[in-house]
């Protein structure tokens, strides 16, 4: 079926959702982070800041079958800045990005990310040290523009299939631009991930990731029902010249529409919606397997308080997932040549917080991923047939973010050690 085939089936359907919704079912289920946030910490003019944000995490990824390897994440990632507002509209950060794995004490100089595997063929003792400088144009309260490393807190707002929530306190902070818009009624996200930088005779690619995300709501009854509009789009590129080795151009698309209806019933929030998402590669390459590719992903959502519970039903065909996580892709990441047909799987997601006190909380949350009866194919060997299988993964998170402030000067000519 062509690409414009789907799409219009796609928007058929989530007419229909939007109809059959009217009578029914307001909680964004985000784990870090509850709104697009324009700024954090934001010093004021002439002032300066002491910033520490830092995520102590335990994370214990059990995967079952011939999807991916399963795996734990204990450590922590440490980011002391200094932070000055230079005036009303713009402020500089500086600082460095410390990663640490209990009972690591040698890292490889790689891009600590899901996608694409790096190589890495110098290492850093102790730590896993990058440095981290950002500069924020504070156009109005609505938009920021940010160059340097950007934020990444809030997941950028993409649906589970397409980010994985570990990047937010695991992966390498992100570099590049972004541009932010909070309103009302519309919050959008655009951001250029900038990821490998290559000089003469390189072994690895240049590469880049570019994306964006909106939501669009719409008040039907106020503090009580709304509907929201989510788009996606993420552009992963690999590229670069005058490289060491023989290197295809290679890029892959994901792309997630969706439809939302948000109801509260007091301190309870309900919602049900469902994305479409899309893949394709263009170009031809050997790291993706598939071309194009689909899925749909209706879900519904409980919130209580500081309790989230989501639950979803996952169907794919030949998708891709570029910066998700494995299980929402149509091949294997621990069985080479291993791809699966056309698949579906049930989704559960309980998250708890608890605000211990201002820029400290402690997070809690469990994912399961229960696989339906599932067949695939790999080259000389017999048709792989599964019944099912479940997955699970829980980590517990401990986050500060917070900022001390050191001076406020008077003038911007001011020296801090007068």
């Amino acid at each position: 079926m062509r690409f414009g085939d789907r799409m219009k089936r796609a928007f058929i359907f989530f007419i229909f959702i939007f109809v059959a919704l009217t009578h029914c079912v307001k909680a964004q289920f985000l784990f870090a982070g509850e709104q697009n946030q324009i700024t954090r910490n934001r010093p004021e003019a002439n002032q300066l800041l002491f910033n520490i944000r830092s995520y102590c995490f335990f994370v214990d990824n059990e995967y079952k079958g011939e999807k991916t390897f399963g795996y734990t994440l204990p450590g922590f990632r440490l980011t002391p800045t200094l932070s000055f507002g230079i005036s009303d509209k713009v402020s500089m950060e500086a600082g460095v990005s410390l990663l640490n794995y209990h009972g690591a004490n040698k890292y490889p100089c790689s891009i600590y990310s899901f996608f694409p595997t790096w190589l890495g063929y110098q290492y850093l003792e102790g730590v896993h040290a990058v440095p981290y400088f950002k500069v924020d144009w504070h156009i109005n309260s609505d938009w920021n523009l940010s160059f340097g490393n950007i934020d990444n807190h809030d997941s950028h707002l993409l649906p589970e299939p397409l980010y994985n929530v570990e990047h937010c306190f695991a992966s390498d902070p992100e570099n590049g631009l972004q541009l932010k818009m909070n309103k009302p009624f519309h919050k959008m996200d655009i951001w250029l991930n900038w990821q490998s930088f290559v000089f003469k005779n390189d072994i690895h690619q240049e590469t880049f990731c570019f994306g964006y995300n909106s939501q669009s709501f719409l008040d039907i009854k106020q503090d009580k029902f709304r509907m929201v509009m989510p788009i996606s789009f993420l552009a992963q590129h690999l590229g670069g010249e005058n490289l060491s080795g023989s290197f295809s151009i290679q890029t892959w698309l994901n792309m997630a529409v969706g439809l939302k209806a948000e109801a509260r019933f007091g301190s309870i929030n309900t919602a049900l919606g469902a994305d479409y998402l899309f893949y394709k590669q263009i170009g031809s390459g050997s790291l993706m397997p598939f071309d194009e590719g689909w899925a749909l992903y209706p879900y519904f959502e409980f919130a209580y308080d500081d309790l989230r519970i989501k639950l979803g039903y996952y169907d794919s065909e030949d998708f891709v997932s570029l910066l998700g996580s494995p299980h929402f892709c149509n091949y294997s990441s621990n069985t080479p040549d291993l791809v699966f047909d056309r698949a579906n799987q049930y989704y559960l997601r309980a998250t708890y917080r608890y605000d211990i006190t201002k820029g400290c909380k402690f997070d809690a949350y469990l994912q399961i991923f229960k696989q339906n009866h599932i067949t695939g194919d790999r080259p000389g060997f017999p048709k792989v047939i599964r019944d099912g299988f479940v997955s699970f993964s829980f980590g517990v998170i401990l986050s500060i973010d917070h900022s001390i402030l050191l001076k406020r000067f008077s003038s911007i000519n001011e020296s801090m050690f007068e």
